[in-house]
C-alpha cells in the first residue's frame, strides 16, 4: 500500500497529456471511447451523457452522426504506458 501511495504522489508531480483526460470528467480515462465527433471520452461518462437523451457532442454541441462508440486502443495503451513508467 505504501508503494501505491508513493506512485500516486509521483503522478501528481507529472504533467498529464490533455489527450489522456476525458473532456467531460477532466480525469484520466480508463475506458477511452471514440465518439462520432472525433473526440475521445471516458466510456462511462459519454454513455451517461447519451443515456440522458442527448444526441449532441459534449465538445461542439453539434448533433452526432451516430451514437456508436469505438474503443480508442491507442490512447488506452499510451495512458497505461504513462501510468506504468513514472
Amino acid at each position: 500500500m505504501v508503494k501505491e501511495l508513493e506512485q500516486l504522489s509521483s503522478l501528481e508531480d507529472r504533467r498529464v497529456s490533455s489527450s489522456f483526460l476525458c473532456p467531460i470528467l477532466k480525469e484520466i480515462m480508463h475506458d477511452p471511447q471514440l465518439a462520432a465527433d472525433g473526440f475521445t471520452y471516458e466510456g462511462e461518462a459519454l454513455r451517461g451523457w447519451l443515456k440522458n437523451g442527448r444526441e449532441t457532442s459534449p465538445m461542439t454541441n453539434l448533433k452526432l452522426d451516430h451514437l456508436d462508440l469505438t474503443p480508442n486502443h491507442s490512447i488506452r495503451v499510451a495512458i497505461q504506458d504513462w501510468l506504468c513508467n513514472p
